[in-house]
């Protein structure tokens, strides 16, 4: 199994946003590619950019900025994926962004539980959950001593491991990619004991164009980081990462896009 990790300047346009999301899919050779939060504007720009993708084979995980998903309901940060060509809406989006969103809120991440079920997909075996921006504060401590920040409140601790136990592969897309070292922990705490955890962003006006910089993308497998040679699409306007993750073999009773 191949994963695309892609990444690009924060102040971009919507239309180059979108003339990424087009060339990055169709040159693609990946079965799973993970854009940055904020991967296209809206639902118009999104349809318009269906029109051009050529790639049927490709899933790709992608963040609406905002979306009106019925007639009396307003999101931002929806979740969507690409499947066969087509664009579909995964009906969830972003929960909260910080520590201070979640520390104390039993509410809020019992909401978060909620919305895995929405969020949590097979491909070529592996069972994955994406961890929209800055939920990975539902981790907490430093050092190597992170701990589900909830683990006193038995009902969400059992459901954490549930989740833990049920994930082969973490995506994290995040909006402005951090220097943040307890980002790097939380990742490290979340790969653990044989996971996979895939982490892109995009770049902040003081690092535009600055693909070297080493916080854009990140890549963690048992606990470890993993250092990846990228590939720059100068011309397009973006930078990629792809890594070869084994397949799966045992089957597990989830909807599977490929």
């Amino acid at each position: 199994m191949k994963i695309q990790l892609i990444g690009y300047d924060f102040e971009l346009n919507p239309n180059n946003k979108m003339d990424i999301l087009v060339d990055a899919v169709n040159a693609s050779d990946a079965d799973l590619i993970l854009f940055p939060g904020h991967s296209i504007r809206d639902l118009n720009d999104l349809l318009y950019a269906e029109q051009d993708i050529k790639n049927k084979n490709a899933v790709a995980i992608l963040e609406l900025e905002e979306s009106m998903p019925t007639s009396c309901m307003f999101q931002r940060n929806s979740l969507f994926m690409l499947h066969g060509g087509l664009f579909f809406d995964l009906y969830t989006g972003q929960i909260f962004e910080t520590e201070e969103d979640i520390d104390g809120n039993d509410a809020v991440m019992d909401k978060l539980m909620d919305e895995f079920k929405r969020r949590q997909f097979a491909c070529c075996g592996n069972r994955i959950t994406v961890l929209q921006g800055g939920e990975t504060a539902m981790l907490a401590g430093t050092g190597v001593n992170l701990d589900f920040r909830f683990s006193g409140n038995g009902v969400l601790n059992r459901r954490y491991q549930s989740l833990l136990a049920g994930t082969d592969i973490f995506l994290n897309p995040v909006h402005e990619a951090t220097d943040a070292r307890g980002l790097l922990q939380k990742m490290a705490a979340l790969s653990a004991d044989g996971r996979w955890c895939f982490y892109t962003g995009m770049l902040g006006r003081d690092r535009m164009g600055n693909w070297s910089d080493k916080q854009l993308q990140h890549i963690f497998h048992d606990g470890r980081e993993i250092s990846v040679r990228p590939q720059v699409h100068d011309e397009e306007g973006y930078i990629s990462r792809t890594v070869e993750v084994p397949d799966r073999i045992a089957p597990w009773p989830a909807s599977t896009p490929s």
